[in-house]
């Protein structure tokens, strides 16, 4: 008897073993599974580094970006956010995981919150109001989602980056290589775009500097990323900010010249951006017109990867022309 409850007990241990190596190797089959998932659905590696897709490749985002149809990408953006996110929370070291849960967080703030708002009539002024704060609340979720990236590469990043120290802010922006282009431009992105929303908030106010740095270091890696999509947001930086806040005529024009030269003139998004930063502030009606109809005479087929973008930027173009008289007084 006593020989069997040894025999018994070795036999537990010699299965509790083969279990835990077979839970082990589960563990490391589903990390293996998670990682492989991750770099498809991220198109990066797990340290982050984009994919250098094939040119036969097929694209995931394609299904996305080459869409028509704002309003399906408008309903379907919240689940596919949340289903980034749950990525994200399965894998918390596949960077490119946690950077694409940025990324769409910023994209779902922007064209699903923001963009219907900016368009509510002067009675539902208190629902905008409401509105801008989801979106503001989406733009700093996606921010932190990269920065924490940054961080994990770079120990004192986001210090930096939100420092009211210009000199710390460029510091922080200068670690940044090629390959985090695209993730700078989205967490520099959000920092304007949360900060255009609430211009008076302080903490977004005192750490403009460096959004601005990040993305002057990313034109500088990559000066034609996304048609001149970088060069455009600094455009609208400098010609919208106060000069005692770095705003900058000169250099808007630059970098709407860079943007224009980027995008080779394909890009309604720009033209939009110089009607309705540049000729509105320069109360010129005329160049206002033409520029929206530069933008609409943009055939959104011309390029697939692009094709969400510009039909995007076209209602809006449409927008701003049945608004003109909004915008200009006739004397």
């Amino acid at each position: 008897m006593a020989k069997l409850r040894k025999y018994r007990h070795g036999t537990e241990i010699l299965f509790a073993l083969a279990l835990s190596l077979s839970c082990l190797s589960l563990a490391s089959c589903k990390s293996m599974i998670f990682n492989k998932l991750g770099d498809m659905l991220s198109g990066a590696k797990k340290d982050g580094v984009p994919i250098q897709a094939k040119d036969d490749s097929a694209n995931p985002m394609d299904a996305f970006m080459g869409e028509k149809d704002v309003k399906i990408i408008q309903e379907t953006l919240p689940l596919i956010v949340k289903m980034y996110e749950i990525l994200a929370m399965e894998s918390p070291s596949h960077q490119g995981i946690q950077i694409m849960a940025g990324q769409l967080n910023v994209m779902y703030g922007n064209l699903c919150v923001q963009t219907p708002a900016d368009k509510m009539p002067v009675d539902k002024l208190f629902e905008q109001v409401d509105e801008y704060a989801r979106a503001k609340l989406h733009y700093l979720k996606g921010r932190k989602y990269i920065l924490d990236v940054f961080e994990t590469r770079w120990p004192g990043f986001t210090e930096g980056f939100l420092s009211a120290d210009p000199d710390e802010a460029k510091a922080a922006a200068q670690k940044i290589s090629k390959d985090d282009v695209n993730a700078a431009y989205w967490a520099a992105g959000a920092s304007l775009l949360s900060w255009s929303l609430d211009p008076l908030d302080v903490d977004a106010l005192s750490s403009i500097a460096g959004p601005v740095a990040l993305l002057e270091k990313a034109a500088e890696l990559d000066p034609d990323y996304s048609g001149g999509a970088i060069w455009d947001a600094l455009s609208i930086f400098y010609a919208s900010a106060p000069i005692d806040f770095g705003g900058d005529q000169d250099r808007a024009v630059y970098c709407y010249e860079q943007a224009m030269r980027a995008s080779g003139g394909k890009s309604p998004g720009i033209y939009v951006t110089y009607a309705d930063t540049f000729c509105r502030q320069a109360g010129d009606r005329d160049g206002f017109v033409k520029a929206l109809e530069q933008a609409l005479a943009i055939d959104p087929d011309a390029d697939e990867s692009s094709r969400l973008m510009c039909v995007i930027a076209q209602q809006k173009a449409r927008y701003l022309l049945d608004h003109v008289d909004d915008y200009f007084v006739i004397w």
